[in-house]
């Protein structure tokens, strides 16, 4: 099996540049954006995402004028377009024609025309309206020398992902008649025996609504419904996919998007690379939240394996209720560089310059209003110059990764059906993937469906549902030699999101070496998880472990207010043998205070080796191929840090020789060859 995850793209040359509407610009705004961007390095552009009004300003009449001047002048400057298909904002004549386009949200209300992704993707007909707008784009530019590559759609589900249209209902219905054949097969798949829920047939089936009508709906609809979502928006963008490779082989598809209710591994399999846009405004700007947006860069890399950032944050966002912080002088180069660490063979920053008009009229450019170029297009021109410097010694290299957490969208959907207020496989990977950050390690994610060759460890984060192949799959890992670590409620449902009638953790019990013999929650603090004799973690929850073959590593606490409890004194973290490699199991959480102690256990067991020795909010990662290695090192500190325990090198982008050890100054980069 191939390894996605360690996938690299197969772009010629390191994508840089930004979005760009030149809808939005008079004449004389344009004129010199071109010189510009050359100036600067720039040699792509993405536009049209949000043009449909303009290409068509009423049926089947068309108008390319502005787009057409705008490819040539760029393009005569060295620079690029990626072109975007428009669907996310379908023309007003659209909407008046055909309402019932439009998506409808859970309290019944019919959504409006004035904002984006207002018409539901399930809809036949706006499929086909949406085909036949791509149709058009690619007969127009197939021959266009200077269009290299498209983006579908924009951000699909940002804003809108339950829809209830009548679409969506037949959609539904019609999905399940498919993937079931027969209605009794659903009645048992559901369970609908419970609360007098069984079907006569298909056309009985209504939608599962969140928030409840009246109160909680079916689990197992409802994770039918949201794999019916996904695998809607799935067939919506494969149909564009297909137009255009059939006029054009050459361009390479992508995306530009991580959102809610899409299986991401099944999503790429329609284009060439994903997308993510990278927006670290919507975080604290504390050095170690800076993981945050290294786990997106991540999600996106284990999805397609190399990526590009369609959009980077480039000056403070804003919209009607709030405004980020403006980027420090450093902050805007050093995310690029974070990006492209992380697997990005692409970085454009969002956007060219900042709109006068319009729901984003505040969501700041590279230029400002009044089209001024300042420190923001200095700082832009810095990162132009470095990667046309050192970019094609990216490309071909991908990520290092030996200690994975690993991803599975339906584990997070079954979870999200039945979650009891308790902490999901999502917040599991990201403290999980987060304290791997602040320890520097080689880490990143890695979906269930992909190989696990040349890894080392493997951490699952309470991933509740279970099969035989991805127990055997586990198995296999740890018989080889790896390392395996799984959290509370581990392989308790199967694939119906069913509760297993066995003891937990089930089909898992051999490779784990136990039985769960009793779980609960605490609604404040009452046990910690002791290691050795003065290691005490809190245990936010509890599963009482009994080893069968299994060695005991850490037991429970006596409970802090002097009573008894069912956990006192028993097993919570165990070590099972198993070929060359070991399973840990670990009877709780993660959270934020029990993080840190707990990787910390799971990489020493493990023996993973950090990449570089720093403060927290130094960040290291490096990207590898087969004779060669590059080190990246982040400083997301303000003021200057210590950097130890790298490799003797050359330093990219400094041009000095590292020799294991360098000061970085604040919001510094570094990239070493070795």
């Amino acid at each position: 099996m191939k390894i996605r995850h360690q996938r690299p793209t197969a772009l010629t040359h390191f994508l840089f540049g930004c979005p760009y509407y030149p809808e939005h610009w008079t004449p004389v705004d344009r004129e010199d954006d071109a010189q510009r961007m050359a100036d600067a390095g720039v040699n792509v552009v993405r536009m049209a995402e949000f043009a449909w009004d303009y290409i068509e300003p009423s049926r089947n009449t068309f108008r390319f004028d502005i787009f057409d001047e705008t490819i040539e002048a760029l393009g005569r400057r060295g620079i690029s377009t990626m072109l975007c298909t428009p669907t996310a904002t379908p023309p007003r004549w659209m909407t008046i024609e055909r309402p019932e386009f439009l998506r409808i949200d859970s309290k019944d209300r019919r959504m409006e025309h004035g904002s984006r992704q207002h018409c539901c993707t399930n809809s036949p007909g706006f499929r086909d309206e949406s085909d036949r707008i791509t149709q058009v784009m690619a007969k127009q530019y197939a021959d266009n020398p200077h269009v290299i590559g498209w983006q579908l759609d924009n951000e699909l589900h940002c804003h809108f992902t339950d829809c209830y249209c009548p679409a969506c209902h037949a959609g539904f219905r019609a999905w399940l008649k498919k993937r079931y054949r027969d209605i009794n097969s659903l009645n048992e798949s559901w369970g609908t025996q419970f609360w007098a829920q069984t079907y006569a047939s298909f056309d009985q089936i209504p939608l599962p609504y969140l928030p409840e009508r009246p109160t909680h709906p079916n689990p197992g609809q409802l994770l039918d419904y949201w794999r019916f979502q996904s695998d809607g928006v799935i067939e919506f963008i494969g149909r564009q996919a297909a137009v255009l490779r059939a006029t054009n082989k050459e361009w390479w598809i992508t995306h530009n998007g991580l959102f809610g209710h899409i299986d991401l591994w099944k999503f790429a399999e329609k284009l060439d690379f994903m997308g993510v846009d990278i927006y670290p405004g919507f975080h604290p700007s504390q050095p170690a939240q800076a993981a945050v947006w290294a786990a997106s860069l991540e999600m996106c890399r284990s999805s397609s394996g190399n990526f590009i950032v369609p959009e980077l944050q480039s000056g403070a966002g804003g919209q009607r209720t709030y405004l980020h912080e403006t980027p420090r002088p450093g902050q805007q180069r050093l995310w690029a560089w974070q990006c492209a660490a992380h697997g990005a063979d692409g970085v454009l920053h969002f956007r060219w310059r900042t709109c006068r008009f319009g729901a984003e009229m505040y969501w700041n450019g590279i230029l400002d209003h009044d089209n001024i170029p300042r420190r923001r297009y200095k700082e832009f021109s810095q990162e132009g110059a470095e990667f046309k410097k050192v970019g094609e010694r990216l490309l071909g290299t991908v990520e290092y990764v030996k200690a994975a957490v690993l991803v599975d969208q339906e584990q997070d959907e079954a979870h999200g059906t039945m979650h009891l207020g308790l902490p999901g496989p999502y917040d599991q990977r990201n403290q999980a993937y987060r304290q791997l950050w602040l320890g520097q390690m080689p880490a990143g994610f890695v979906d269930i469906r992909d190989s696990f060759d040349g890894l080392q460890m493997l951490i699952v984060p309470s991933f509740i549902m279970i099969d035989e192949e991805f127990a055997e799959k586990l198995a296999a890992f740890v018989q080889k030699g790896g390392t395996v670590a799984a959290f509370a409620r581990t392989a308790t449902r199967d694939r119906r999101n069913h509760v297993l009638s066995v003891t937990p953790p089930g089909m898992l019990d051999r490779l784990f070496g136990i039985t769960v013999e009793e779980f609960g929650k605490f609604n404040k603090p009452l046990l910690d998880i002791c290691i050795g004799s003065k290691k005490r973690i809190p245990a936010p929850a509890y599963e009482t472990l009994k080893p069968r073959t299994a060695s005991v590593a850490a037991r429970y606490s006596r409970a802090a207010d002097g009573g008894n409890h069912a956990a006192c004194n028993k097993p919570a973290i165990t070590i099972n043998y198993a070929g060359k490699g070991k399973a840990i199991y670990i009877g709780t959480y993660l959270n934020n205070e029990n993080a840190g102690a707990l990787i910390d256990f799971i990489t020493s067991q493990a023996g993973i080796e950090p990449l570089a020795q720093a403060d927290e909010g130094v960040e290291a990662t490096c990207r590898y191929e087969e004779k060669r290695r590059l080190t990246f090192v982040l400083n997301h500190h303000a003021i200057p840090k210590k950097i130890q325990g790298l490799p003797s090198g050359h330093d990219l982008l400094s041009g000095k020789e590292c020799t294991g050890t360098l000061i970085l100054e604040g919001f510094g980069v570094s990239v070493i060859e070795s």
